[in-house]
């Protein structure tokens, strides 16, 4: 549905378009790579560029383009081999828009809404020591790396709503030896294949790969102006393309693993089962290796970020953009406008935020965002005195403990738990609420597929429940094997971030996704030679530690 937009901005844009602007929905539009120039495409005293969206990408789309002035001012005093004469521009001014929060689907509240209480994490709150981004960056900024939340001693099950199929997994030598009576050799195939596919996705890391140059180009493609291109230069077509039990299936994974295992941890992560979520994707959420969180909260790193982008930002209904309209000219600028009824132009636009839930118009352009369906996810965040799960929910014996983690999967028969997983994160000691004091309480997450009812947690839970929070948010992308992969490039000069959103979505990979399109944005502009630099040596071994650098550094 085509919303209306007030009529403030739009005159206004249509009346600086009428100088030298035809509205025309015929728009030629070729972005190739043939076309990539060394030096400067464009002079301009400065670039300005427009980021919709503070979330992981934005933030960190702002914070790239900021070390782009860094490297234009090392440029203007040392020049670019075969720039001689060039005209580069003289800053990078980026803006921000924002309508709600910094930090996105990053989101944390605090146990009893008592601000003494460190924050927890509603969804996004695990990241891998695989993630080089993001462990550079908790580095740069000084955020301390803490390992996730979970009481200890606390135990794995999995659960299909009807039988305990793993109980009490603490990964010992006794754990291992059962899990390979059930499954046999399943668990070393998985892990096989999963360090496969990593080793092909941590080239994105390593500069050599990125920007060794071919003529005017990078060999790998990079900058990628389609996921397509960066999945086939990582050769991961086939993990994503097929869906996580097929994959498996035909590397001769038990059809148990897969349908126990794998689905309760792909429930888990992506609230999508493995007939559904593609092979990739469900490798992604059995690697969460050497896991961590952030001292604070996940969101103070891209606050951080922005804040160190010396960006404008704009919040609020000022930061809420209603519309896009492409003005006709030699450079295609764009016309931002807000529902604050202002404007302005932008030699270039980054779409940083759900396009599906973004209620922008875009105008004088036949080109559309790609739109996809997103998985909603119910956390339930409870404090309650009871130590651990209901025995007699989970068919326990009353002498027995039942597991303070719980995965699930589908039973035999097609039915499914009414919830996807539950974990004990914290006790609370010596608290206050609601006029009580407790010496000892427990903080429990649930993710469901549906909100869970009072009566529904006090059957999971067996003992008072004290507080509750609840937030339904649309957590990550559908993440089906696609029929084709979406461009980074939406029109000239305008660029989906989320593009890659169908592929992976993780907080890393919403931070490689924001390098690949502002140095898309920059090679554009400022030439290949700036982005990827010249006659570059790493070493053979190189990771990009400095991944937010441009050129040789």
């Amino acid at each position: 549905m085509v919303r209306l937009l007030g009529p403030v901005w739009l005159w206004a844009a249509v009346a600086l378009c009428q100088a030298g602007c035809i509205l025309s929905w015929q728009e030629a539009f070729l972005l190739a790579s043939s076309n990539v120039s060394e030096c400067p495409s464009y002079s301009r005293p400065e670039l300005r560029v427009a980021i919709i969206g503070a979330g992981a990408s934005g933030t960190t789309a702002a914070y790239l383009l900021s070390q782009a002035q860094e490297r234009l001012h090392e440029v203007h005093m040392r020049g670019l081999p075969g720039c001689e004469g060039a005209v580069w521009p003289e800053r990078v001014h980026t803006t921000v828009y924002e309508r709600d929060r910094v930090g996105g689907r990053v989101h944390h509240v605090h146990p009893l809404d008592d601000l003494q209480q460190a924050p927890v994490e509603m969804g996004a709150s695990i990241l891998s020591s695989a993630n080089q981004h993001m462990l550079y960056a908790t580095d740069k900024f000084g955020v301390k790396r803490v390992p996730p939340e979970q009481i200890p001693g606390g135990g794995y099950g999995l659960w299909n709503g009807k039988e305990v199929l793993i109980d009490q997994f603490t990964d010992t030598t006794w754990d291992q030896l059962r899990l390979y009576w059930r499954y046999g050799r399943s668990l070393s195939i998985v892990f096989q294949l999963m360090q496969r596919a990593l080793t092909s996705f941590l080239q994105l890391y390593n500069p050599i790969f990125l920007q060794e140059r071919s003529g005017p180009t990078a060999k790998s493609g990079f900058p990628w102006s389609s996921v397509k291109g960066l999945v086939r230069s990582l050769g991961l077509q086939d993990p994503s393309t097929v869906s996580t039990k097929n994959y498996y299936m035909t590397h001769k994974v038990s059809a148990a693993f897969v349908d126990e295992v794998i689905n309760g941890v792909t429930r888990a992560n992506y609230a999508q089962h493995v007939e559904h979520i593609h092979a990739l994707a469900g490798m992604v959420s059995m690697a969460a290796t050497d896991a961590f969180s952030m001292e604070g909260g996940n969101t103070q790193i891209f606050e951080r970020m922005l804040a160190a982008s010396g960006a404008t930002v704009h919040t609020g209904i000022a930061g809420q953009v209603t519309g896009l309209m492409r003005m006709q000219g030699a450079s295609s600028q764009w016309w931002v406008g807000t529902r604050d009824g202002r404007g302005s132009v932008f030699d270039a636009v980054i779409i940083a935020t759900p396009w599906q839930s973004a209620r922008i118009t875009l105008l004088n352009t036949e080109h559309t965002v790609p739109m996809y369906e997103m998985q909603q996810v119910h956390v339930t965040l409870v404090a309650t005195d009871a130590p651990r799960p209901s025995q007699a929910y989970f068919g326990y014996a009353t002498t027995a403990q039942v597991p303070r983690t719980i995965l699930t999967t589908q039973a035999p028969d097609g039915s499914v738990p009414e919830f996807l997983s539950l974990s004990y994160l914290r006790e609370l000691h010596h608290v206050r609420h609601a006029g009580t004091t407790w010496d000892k309480l427990y903080l429990v997450k649930i993710f469901s597929l549906a909100p869970l009812s009072p009566q529904q947690l006090q059957r999971i839970l067996p003992g008072r429940i004290v507080w509750t929070r609840y937030h339904a948010w649309s957590a990550y992308p559908q993440l089906t094997p696609p029929s084709q992969w979406p461009s980074f490039h939406v029109a000239q000069n305008l660029y989906n971030i989320n593009a890659m959103e169908r592929w992976v979505s993780t907080i890393e990979t919403s931070t490689i996704a924001a390098k690949n399109t502002v140095a898309s944005l920059l090679q554009n502009w400022l030439g290949a030679g700036f982005v990827l630099g010249q006659n570059c040596t790493w070493e053979s071994a190189s990771v990009a530690a400095h991944w937010d650098t441009w050129g040789c550094t």
